[in-house]
């Protein structure tokens, strides 16, 4: 479920023209034995412990936090980015579903995770 989870996140990344290589590993200076979100050969943040992947849309939102940590720790920048109020988003539940939402001017869902440029959602 975890790789399922991280290849939704990257037509995220994608959407963002954010490249480079985005994959899930096992570090052996771990001994929790949790698999990190590695991009570009890095990684960083909270490793996703055993047993992650039990809820499917949980552990979206679990790969869209890590992957998005660790990409802006890598880029320096901030992504994703709400187009109406240039604030960066979060991972969360709505209702059950895994989306990605801005605190501009109130919460709202701004899409999906994976689905970020598509149904005319944007990103800087």
């Amino acid at each position: 479920r975890l790789e399922h989870a991280l290849a939704i996140v990257e037509r995220d990344v994608r959407a963002g023209g954010i490249t480079g290589p985005l994959a899930l590993t096992v570090q052996s200076w771990d001994p929790t034995g949790s698999a990190w979100v590695e991009f570009r050969g890095v990684c960083h943040g909270n490793g996703l412990r055993p047993g992650a992947g039990h809820d499917p849309q949980a552990s979206l939102v679990q790969v869209a936090d890590a992957a998005q940590e660790t990409i802006m720790e890598v880029t320096w920048t901030v992504w994703p980015v709400c187009d109406v109020h240039d604030l960066g988003l979060h991972a969360e539940l709505d209702h059950g579903t895994a989306v990605w939402r801005c605190t501009g001017n109130g919460t709202h869902t701004v899409a999906p995770i994976g689905e970020l440029g598509q149904r005319g959602v944007h990103q800087r």
